[in-house]
């Protein structure tokens, strides 16, 4: 008996390991997109697609906790695939969307990545504007060490 209530008493629930899996999903395709840029090797192209699909899978039944993330990953595969009207909405509505729900930390990551795009198209202004603002939100949330890096 001593040994079954260890083992209960250390399980994970369910929402704490859908927000695992939910993390894990969302850096790797966020990772697979930039590595596909990199190399233009598919397979990290269609691992950043799968991880996207379980986003949007993820966001169809709450919207609040996963449509931003969602969103961002889009803006990542429009870039990935030089869609650069649809990534500049897509940045767009990721930022909107953490602002709104509050996820700070979100926000600030999709102003970094927005940054990143724009830089990476020329358009040096709109990108210094979203690093500001991706710094300014990281310095907000607590993340200073990411803030004077």
């Amino acid at each position: 008996a001593s040994a079954a209530e260890e083992y209960f008493g250390y399980k994970l629930d369910v929402w704490t390991l859908l927000n695992i899996a939910c993390v894990q999903t969302y850096i790797s395709g966020l990772v697979s997109f930039w590595i596909y840029r990199q190399t233009s090797d598919c397979k990290w192209f269609e691992r950043g697609n799968r991880s996207k699909a379980a986003m949007r899978h993820w966001a169809e039944s709450s919207q609040w906790n996963f449509l931003q993330k969602y969103h961002l990953l889009e803006a990542e595969e429009n870039f990935s695939n030089r869609q650069y009207e649809a990534a500049r909405q897509s940045y767009h509505n990721a930022i909107q969307l953490s602002k709104n729900h509050k996820f700070l930390n979100d926000e600030a990551l999709s102003c970094e990545l927005a940054g990143y795009f724009f830089f990476e198209i020329g358009k040096k202004t709109e990108a210094l504007e979203y690093f500001t603002r991706a710094n300014s939100n990281y310095h907000e949330w607590g993340a200073t060490a990411k803030a004077t890096s």
